[in-house]
C-alpha cells in the first residue's frame, strides 16, 4: 500500500468520525452534564440542541426550569472542560448563563436570571414572594476551596405571604466581590436594603465546608406581630429588632 493510499484512508477515517460527531443526537448531552440537571424531550444535536423540559435536583427536591436550549463549543471537549451557553424559560422565569465543567470545578459566567422566589419554600418553611434577579459576572465552585463569586443578587417586591394578605417587606441586595484570581478562604456577600418596611443589613459567607448568615432586621414591618413571630423561628431579639445568625456545614 502506497503512502498516499494510507494518508487517504486516515483522512477518510477522520472525515467519517467528524461526520458522526456532527450528527450526534441531542440526548447525548446527558453524558456530559451533571446528574443533578435532568432533561426530557430532546431535539437538535449535541452541539446545538433543546430540551422541552428541564429541572435541577437538589437532595430530594426538584426545581423545574422548563424549556432549555444550549450551544456546546466543540473545541472545549479536547481540553476536558466542556463549555455551554444555556438558556431556560418557564413562564416569566428565565435563566441565561455560560457553564464550564472542569475535572476540579464548575464555573458559571455571565449569569442573568429571573426567578419567582417562591421556590425557596421547597427548601425551607419561608412563606415569601417576590422576584429574584441574579446578575453574576462569575461563580466558581470547587470541592477543595471557597466559592469565587462576583455580582449581585436582588430580591425585588419582597412580600411575606400571610394568611389574610401579603405583607410588603422591601427590596434587597446581596453583593459579592470575590476576585477570580485570588486564593480566598471565604466568599462574602454584603446584605443591604434598597427600600422597604423591613430593614436587613449584614453579611453571608461561604467556605469550602461551612456557611454563615448574620443579618440584622429592623423597621416598622416588625410591628406586625404575625410577621415578628414568624421571623423568630430563625431569628433572635437583638437591639430592639431581630438578628438572623445561622451557620452550619455544607
Amino acid at each position: 500500500m502506497s503512502a498516499l493510499s494510507k494518508h487517504l484512508r486516515w483522512f477518510g477515517l477522520w472525515v467519517l468520525v467528524a461526520c458522526l460527531l456532527v450528527q450526534m443526537p441531542a440526548r447525548t448531552i446527558g453524558l456530559i452534564l451533571p446528574d443533578s440537571l435532568q432533561l426530557e424531550g430532546f431535539s437538535g444535536s449535541l452541539w446545538q440542541g433543546q430540551a422541552a423540559r428541564s429541572r435541577v435536583v437538589i437532595g430530594d427536591k426538584a426545581f423545574h426550569l422548563g424549556y432549555l436550549s444550549w450551544r456546546l463549543s466543540p473545541h472545549t471537549l479536547l481540553f476536558l472542560s466542556p463549555s455551554f451557553d444555556l438558556h431556560t424559560r418557564w413562564g416569566a422565569q428565565t435563566v441565561d448563563l455560560q457553564l464550564q465543567l472542569t475535572p476540579s470545578a464548575v464555573r458559571l459566567s455571565n449569569v442573568d436570571t429571573k426567578l419567582d422566589v417562591r421556590f425557596i419554600r421547597q427548601l425551607m418553611p419561608l412563606y415569601t414572594g417576590g422576584v429574584l434577579l441574579v446578575d453574576l459576572d462569575y461563580l466558581e465552585v470547587a470541592t477543595d476551596r471557597a466559592p469565587k463569586i462576583a455580582g449581585v443578587i436582588l430580591w425585588e417586591q419582597a412580600v411575606w405571604t400571610a394568611r389574610g394578605r401579603d405583607v410588603g417587606l422591601g427590596n434587597y441586595q446581596i453583593a459579592f466581590a470575590s476576585p477570580l484570581e485570588a486564593n480566598v478562604e471565604t466568599a462574602v456577600g454584603e446584605v443591604t436594603t434598597a427600600s422597604g418596611a423591613l430593614i436587613a443589613e449584614g453579611r453571608v459567607s461561604f467556605s469550602p465546608s461551612e456557611y454563615d448568615v448574620n443579618v440584622a432586621l429592623s423597621g416598622p414591618a416588625l410591628d406586625n406581630q404575625a410577621l415578628h413571630d414568624a421571623l423568630q423561628l430563625m431569628a433572635v431579639p437583638s437591639d430592639g429588632g431581630l438578628r438572623i445568625a445561622i451557620s452550619g456545614e455544607l
